[in-house]
């Protein structure tokens, strides 16, 4: 009897121990998850901020930028927008306990090439300078849209980086700029006619465009927007289980129509899953005197945005923060009861209540990186 009575506590110890040893390395996997797609998010957004402006102005109204009153700018088109703790963004967090956790998001926008890393020359514009016809010989053409192997035209390429909904951005060799709606584009097989239709037109006898445009330089820009929001309806993303892991709120990329201020078709991609937090903070040159020495200043809040969106081509760098949680709340992670009903300010954001009458907490992961913007630099 003694003997087994031993032998049942033994065997009981080696199964309470493997149980507690499993659900740690299951914890552990969690949190090594959730890390490693904070990291891979923060790479994503570490290329598209340093490429906003590329290719581009870091707004069209900045005292460098030399722009043609023929014609009218469509819209306004900075290289960067900035939204300090955008409301949408904070009611997606308030299904996961925002107040209590002292969490917002931020919204930015960029602008810049995104669709394409090269400049294309312009062979011709039309008569009505609402058509533009690119030298197709061109390195950088054949680059993108000729297969080098077969010499065959990839049409389906040309069709998606010159994509309704975007602007292409032309610049003169005189280095005036101009700015307009892509509305159509067209390719022939053989990779001899290559046409975007544009409006509104450049006009006929535009005094700032010589020579029918010969020479100039045009890019198709695109404009991304981060932001925090739920799951679509029916995606494979939404949580089996609501009442476990609580609503999947994820850090979104997406492609904006310039011109309706609406997510383009097919552009929505999550960068981070169970996002929890989101905001950038800016340092910006308040000395923009040709000779003189930078003066870089921090900004964050309410001041960010109305500099950043009054004169974006003082910025310099990006500081961004973004955090994510584990979807599980682990009761073997405590909620400090001296936290009471929400996270002390100052306090790390290294864990997350999502049902405030549930004992324990997700466990977080942030990560911070300030993001140097070198095309926002203007160029003298």
């Amino acid at each position: 009897m003694v003997a087994l009575t031993i032998g049942a506590l033994v065997v009981a110890a080696v199964f309470s121990l493997g149980g507690a040893s499993s659900r740690h390395f299951q914890e552990q996997q969690r949190v090594g998850v959730t890390q490693r797609s904070v990291r891979n998010a923060m790479e994503r957004l570490r290329r598209d901020f340093s490429r906003a402006g590329y290719l581009h102005v870091s707004a069209n109204n900045a005292p460098t930028v030399r722009t043609c009153n023929i014609p009218a700018i469509p819209t306004q088109v900075p290289a960067v927008q900035f939204v300090d703790s955008d409301a949408a963004s904070n009611t997606v967090l308030d299904t996961v306990n925002r107040t209590a956790n002292r969490v917002s998001a931020d919204r930015v926008r960029l602008t810049g090439a995104y669709a394409t890393g090269d400049q294309f020359l312009v062979r011709t514009f039309n008569s009505a300078g609402n058509q533009v016809f690119l030298q197709t010989n061109w390195l950088a053409f054949r680059r993108n849209f000729v297969n080098q192997a077969s010499s065959s035209i990839d049409v389906n390429r040309f069709n998606e980086v010159f994509r309704d909904g975007r602007m292409l951005h032309i610049e003169t060799p005189n280095r005036t700029h101009f700015f307009v709606n892509i509305v159509g584009r067209s390719i022939d097989a053989a990779g001899t006619t290559a046409r975007i239709d544009i409006t509104p037109g450049v006009g006929l006898d535009n005094p700032c465009l010589d020579g029918l445009g010969r020479g100039a330089l045009v890019t198709p820009i695109s404009e991304v927007e981060y932001v925090i929001a739920g799951t679509p309806v029916g995606s494979t993303l939404a949580p089996n289980a609501l009442d476990v892991s609580g609503p999947n709120t994820r850090l979104e990329r997406r492609e904006l129509d310039m011109v309706a201020d609406t997510p383009l078709a097919g552009t929505a991609r999550t960068v981070l899953e169970y996002a929890v937090d989101f905001n950038v903070d800016w340092i910006v040159d308040t000395n923009l005197v040709v000779g003189n020495p930078p003066n870089l200043v921090r900004l964050n809040g309410a001041a960010a945005q109305a500099t950043l969106n009054a004169t974006p081509w003082q910025v310099r760098s990006a500081i961004v923060s973004i955090a994510a949680r584990t979807p599980e709340q682990d009761p073997r992670f405590p909620w400090p009861d001296t936290w009471g009903a929400g996270r002390p300010v100052g306090a790390p954001l290294n864990r997350y209540q999502v049902f405030p009458g549930r004992p324990g907490a997700a466990r977080v992961r942030t990560m911070t990186t300030e993001i140097q913007m070198p095309n926002l630099i203007p160029r003298i």
